[in-house]
């Protein structure tokens, strides 16, 4: 229990509730859900989650993966055809990463009259105020919402989502939160088990606001994420080994700053998962860690130990070595 747990809970931003975790640990075949939007190219951002299923799945965990076709298209990322293409994509992806699924479509779902009743239930126990805040995990302002009701719709219909699929974790970046703490409230009004939350770091776009140049929390979410919307704020996984150095040489990254630095974020996010120990050179000399350990990174770096120069060699070597892999 102590190896699954480890498993589970490593890497992550956030629990809710850690006490619950042990507990649905014991289930004969727990499950845990993760829904994406199979649209645009793909960025290492998605390698965060991918990775983080992975160590769910080593801890036992069965593996629900929602293909949001519908919640993308409410998220004007194309056509309902255009968007399908991408599935085969992430798809093998995943395959390579050892990671062993059920694959459900949204489509699907949505077509489902008890679906539609948990909806209908839902939007009846949930304000609108409570709506507007959570359209966040769009990476949108609010005023870009007033113009078009189903956005509105989209975070309701994630919560409706890990209800419906009766999971009992439900994994994703700390911006979509607000959503899941949705769920659990709906799940506790129907007499449920709610859903416990797994939530990731986000990898910051590669032009990061600076902090004094954030407004909100809501800015921050919105806009440093890393996005394939901005393609010179992203790696992506065909870029080539130029395109890939050019992007992090380029990077800002600020001496000792461990907040939304792009670079740090990489290498703890999704090298250390990925290959689970990294050699780094420091200022004293070379340093083993582990994916354990990795709040050792952000002390020799803050401590100036590790220079932004020294830093972006590594990620620059690491990440290509890594993502040749992934494409081979």
């Amino acid at each position: 229990m102590e190896d699954r747990l480890r498993l589970v809970l490593r890497g992550l931003e956030e629990v809710i509730r850690r006490e619950e975790v042990e507990k649905k640990l014991k289930k004969v075949e727990p499950e845990c859900y993760v829904g994406y939007e199979p649209s645009g190219r793909i960025h290492i951002g998605w390698l965060v989650w991918m990775l983080k299923l992975r160590d769910i799945q080593r801890a036992g965990i069965r593996i629900k993966i929602l293909e949001a076709t519908v919640h993308a298209w409410i998220n004007d990322k194309g056509s309902l055809e255009e968007i399908e293409e991408h599935k085969s994509t992430v798809r093998a992806l995943l395959e390579k990463l050892g990671v062993a699924a059920t694959y459900i479509d949204s489509l699907d779902i949505v077509s489902d009259p008890e679906y539609i009743k948990l909806l209908l239930y839902s939007a009846k126990n949930t304000s609108l105020d409570r709506l507007r805040r959570s359209v966040v995990i769009l990476r949108r302002r609010i005023e870009e919402v007033e113009q078009d009701f189903s956005k509105i719709l989209y975070p309701l219909m994630q919560a409706v989502d890990a209800i419906y699929l009766k999971v009992d974790f439900a994994l994703g970046s700390i911006d979509q939160k607000p959503a899941f703490m949705m769920s659990r409230d709906l799940a506790v009004k129907m007499g449920r088990e709610p859903v416990t939350i797994l939530s990731t770091p986000l990898i910051p776009g590669l032009k990061a606001p600076l902090l004094e140049d954030v407004d909100s929390y809501d800015d921050v979410l919105s806009y440093a994420k890393m996005s394939s919307s901005r393609p010179d704020d992203a790696i992506f996984l065909d870029d080539d080994y130029e395109t890939i150095r050019r992007k992090i040489m380029t990077c800002p990254c600020k001496p000792r700053e461990t907040i939304l630095n792009p670079i740090l974020s990489i290498v703890k996010h999704i090298l250390l998962p990925y290959y689970e120990k990294l050699n780094i050179e420091t200022r004293e000399g070379t340093v083993t860690i582990s994916i354990d350990n990795m709040d050792t990174l952000d002390e020799l770096y803050r401590e100036g130990k590790i220079e932004p120069d020294m830093l972006k060699n590594i990620c620059a070597e690491y990440l290509t070595e890594m993502l040749n892999k992934l494409r081979e």
